[in-house]
């Protein structure tokens, strides 16, 4: 699977660009704010039904324009699809339009999504960029969303319980609120809801603990293949279900639960630390330990993805060789080019250091230019 060709209608900083795409590597060079983040964040829309930085679609629209449009053109080999079989690929076509003060409009090969979610795992992208830091630095909340992303994307019945687990804490941390503001107490209100979240906690927890159980293996593989085998580094799932009975858990929370006003238990409180020698990463590693660390990550979700949904992701590389040492990227660029990736697009500020790369990988990119005149497509490399 390749992204073909796309097209932008007042998207970002593009007013209007069409671009063809090698089914190989790609690159976007030019300076910072030329928008070729923006290019790849109109992929990552394609895949995921939302932008990787600006969850709120209307803010996306280009200053001054009404709607935006993202059209992208999708080449699937025929076997990957319902009762295909055949050696040509088939095309599809995925179109993305937001109108000021409507709702998002979805859809594939003329036809509208129902659910925006029937439209995830058809075709992923995976973004590496500088944002990811956050994965690190952040709280436990934004590591379990990494985790809630990769198992949704090929398993909707855990969505699903995620999103009524969700919408059941929401309604007990109101009812914990209306009672402590009314200086109230009832008991047999908060059981029901007890009882409904005690089940889908179960089956999140049980879906979380097996995604990490084999997630590590493909992760510690391609840390080591980074790094060189010179660090040794660790991801750990944490959960208070481990401890069992959580029907119990919030039972025995009931006191805390009323002076916090908040569910203090349960799967929303799930952490996955990640640890150098150790230690924790955040404090104790190097920006350039870090950044490997983080690229092993959503490398590994690639290579997860590619398992669980059944065709590679399209990789995204947003401006990821700063802070990282020359044999970090070699080996990056080694493993890009010994992977069956479906398809890999990066960006850069400097115009010859990623096609250097490349070539001493043994690849020959799509590289395109960003200037103020426009994006300029270079037939060979630049020097």
């Amino acid at each position: 699977m390749h992204l073909q060709k796309l097209q932008l209608i007042d998207f970002k900083s593009h007013g209007e660009a069409c671009l063809e795409f090698s089914s190989g590597v790609n690159c976007f060079l030019g300076d910072n704010g030329s928008g070729k983040t923006n290019i790849l964040d109109a992929i990552h829309y394609l895949g995921n039904c939302k932008s990787f930085f600006n969850p709120i679609d209307s803010q996306n629209i280009r200053h001054g324009a009404e709607f935006m449009v993202i059209d992208g053109t999708f080449s699937l080999p025929d076997a990957a699809l319902e009762g295909g079989g055949a050696d040509d690929d088939v095309l599809d076509r995925v179109v993305c339009a937001v109108k000021r003060g409507q709702k998002k409009s979805f859809k594939r090969n003329e036809k509208q999504y129902a659910k925006l979610a029937d439209h995830i795992g058809r075709y992923p992208v995976v973004m590496i960029a500088p944002s990811d830091a956050e994965l690190i630095q952040g709280g436990s909340e934004v590591r379990r969303r990494l985790m809630d992303q990769i198992i949704s994307t090929f398993d909707r019945l855990y969505l699903d319980r995620l999103m009524d687990y969700n919408r059941l804490l929401l309604q007990r941390n109101n009812l914990l609120r209306y009672f402590a503001e009314n200086r109230k107490w009832d008991a047999a209100q908060i059981a029901p809801w007890n009882d409904r979240m005690v089940p889908l906690a179960q089956h999140i927890h049980q879906a979380r603990k097996d995604f990490v159980s084999d997630f590590v293996k493909t992760f510690d593989g391609l840390h080591r293949e980074l790094c060189g085998g010179r660090e040794q580094v660790a991801l750990e799932y944490s959960s208070s279900l481990f401890d069992g009975d959580f029907a119990g858990q919030l039972e025995a929370a009931t006191s805390k639960d009323r002076h916090l006003r908040r569910t203090t238990v349960g799967i929303h409180k799930d952490e996955l630390s990640c640890t150098l020698s150790g230690r924790p990463i955040k404090r104790f590693g190097s920006q350039g330990q870090q950044k490997t660390f983080l690229l092993a990550l959503r490398l590994a979700q690639v290579a997860y993805l590619e398992r669980a949904v059944g065709r590679p992701p399209i990789l995204l590389l947003d401006d990821i060789f700063d802070k990282i040492d020359q044999h970090r990227a070699g080996a990056l660029m080694a493993h890009v080019s010994n992977s069956a990736f479906s398809q890999v697009i990066l960006t850069d500020t400097a115009l010859g250091r990623i096609p250097a790369l490349l070539s001493e990988a043994g690849i020959v990119p799509r590289v395109f230019e960003i200037t103020p005149e426009g994006i300029v497509q270079h037939e060979a490399q630049p020097v």
